[in-house]
């Protein structure tokens, strides 16, 4: 019961985290020293390591900004950090997995009902697999990484 409610009283903190009023300068106040950000301005928008901010004005890169100048900030968030690798290790045992269940199930033969070699369910599940797991590597390689996301810091009042 104590670990529901636990799980209760985190999931309403995430909620109210998640419904913070992004037009208010002081939101800015949860970026650090050295963060990627983005910051749209009047005359465009550029992209840059946050420095400071203060009530008056914001510094990205070597680009300081008013607070009646700037749109919108955001922050860059690291993608899903799963490389290639990790990607066709899953991919590859997906593959074996698969290929395995499927050799198994199709091997063996009875002498005399088959014309031509006769492979066992391990020997076909085990060749079988390693192909799926050739596969399934190359395929989960070949999966793009995840982009990095932006999360809206500040937005300026229409």
């Amino acid at each position: 019961m104590r670990g529901l409610l636990t799980l209760a009283l985190l999931c309403a903190v995430r909620t109210t985290a998640q419904a913070q009023d992004h037009s208010e300068w002081q939101s800015l106040a949860v970026l650090h020293a050295g963060d990627k950000v983005r910051l749209t301005v009047k005359s465009g928008s550029s992209e840059g390591i946050f420095q400071s901010w203060t009530p008056e004005r914001v510094t990205v890169g070597a680009v300081t900004a008013r607070k009646e100048d700037v749109l919108k900030v955001e922050l860059y968030i690291k993608g899903g950090g799963m490389g290639h690798g990790k990607k066709a290790l899953i991919g590859a045992l997906i593959g074996f997995g698969g290929g395995f269940a499927i050799g198994v199930s199709t091997g063996g033969c009875q002498q005399g009902h088959f014309l031509g070699p006769c492979f066992g369910r391990g020997e076909l599940g085990g060749v079988l697999g390693g192909l799926g797991a050739l596969i399934g590597a190359g395929i989960g390689a070949a999966l793009p990484a995840h982009p990095q996301t932006k999360q809206i810091v500040y937005l300026a009042k229409p």
